[in-house]
């Protein structure tokens, strides 16, 4: 009851002029918004359908339909927008809200919020090597990600598989899944819980498994550049691989506790080439001398449609690398992808 006498209160007060999308172009199209998903608008026009716009050709937005933004639990409706923020307000329109469009990874129409309907996008990326001659090396790895949100609810499902192998020697294999959790209580803030599941063997890790949770939030966000970072906790266990002399003091597993930090930055180059780094801090709370640090560093950019490139290079390093393992690990790789 409470929902329904604001759709009928937010209706009456809403302007009664057309939504509209105005572009940094110059063009506007009339017609209605059909909700935010990640990076883009989906907007339907009459006279050109439904249209994917990316947040970056924004330049002025207007909806007179009752919308859910993250952390309200009343039907909003969008005014305008004043240089990248959007200004909103949800239940009375005397008090006016505003806040950065980028900053907003999901707005459905609230009829769709009340009937939790699910959205979804994802992208799949594959790079390699190949070589014979002065050198014999084989490389292939393949990543992928695949996204649902329904309300303020964000599923995500994560995976990588790479196989490596130099002078015909046995394949040295990595994977990865990792299935993600997140709630987006406010506008800014998030919620995120994950389940790991891997196996390095080139680190000498047979099988790990980790669970974390901790909360994210969103410093800044702006066409240009965006950081935001994260804090919370995670449990994880290890299996090891037998080296083929066992030390004293190998253990060949292990169950510990740890804190974890992590930042997110992204930058855009002229050309509008996409800069991009990632890093994550893990210390365990049993043993002050085992911690981990990993970051990805890599530029993107669009080739044509939805098929994009990219480079990047991973940095990772084990304080208390396996018996005959080395600390630092670092990888560069080229490849092509394709999102949706």
């Amino acid at each position: 009851m409470r929902f329904f006498f604001f759709f009928l209160l937010i209706l009456a007060c809403a302007p009664l002029h057309a939504s509209y999308i105005e572009l940094s172009n110059g063009d506007r199209l009339m017609g209605e918004l059909v909700r935010i998903e990640g990076d883009h608008v989906i907007w339907r026009s009459a006279n050109f359908g439904e249209q994917r716009i990316h947040k970056h050709h924004v330049k002025n937005l207007f909806s007179n339909r009752p919308l859910k933004i993250n952390g309200n639990d009343l039907p909003c409706i969008v005014e305008s927008m004043e240089q990248e923020n959007i200004v909103y307000y949800c239940g009375s329109r005397h008090k006016l809200n505003r806040v950065s469009l980028l900053s907003i990874k999901v707005m459905t129409p609230f009829d769709d919020f009340v009937e939790q309907k699910f959205l979804h996008q994802g992208r799949l990326g594959v790079s390699g090597a190949y070589s014979r001659g002065n050198e014999v090396r084989e490389e292939w790895n393949i990543q992928g990600e695949f996204t649902a949100r329904r309300g303020e609810w964000r599923h995500t499902l994560r995976g990588e598989f790479s196989e490596t192998s130099w002078w015909h020697s046995p394949p040295s294999l990595k994977w990865q899944s990792r299935y993600t959790i997140d709630w987006f209580f406010r506008e800014r803030w998030f919620w995120f819980n994950n389940l790991t599941l891997g196996k390095e063997e080139q680190r000498g890790v047979d099988s790990y498994t980790s669970l974390a949770s901790g909360t994210g939030y969103q410093l800044w966000e702006s066409q240009q550049t965006a950081l935001s970072i994260k804090a919370g906790m995670a449990f994880f266990d290890e299996q090891y691989m037998e080296p083929s002399v066992i030390q004293q003091g190998f253990d060949p597993s292990d169950r510990y506790s740890a804190g974890q930090l992590g930042a997110d930055f992204r930058y855009t180059l002229p050309g509008g080439i996409g800069f991009f780094h990632n890093n994550e801090f893990t210390q365990s709370m049993n043993d002050s001398d085992k911690w981990f640090w990993k970051s990805t560093t890599g530029l993107n950019a669009t080739i044509v449609g939805r098929i994009y490139s990219e480079i990047k290079f991973d940095h990772n390093r084990d304080n208390q690398p396996q018996p005959g393992r080395q600390a630092l690990d670092k990888r560069l790789t080229v490849g092509v992808g394709y999102k949706w």
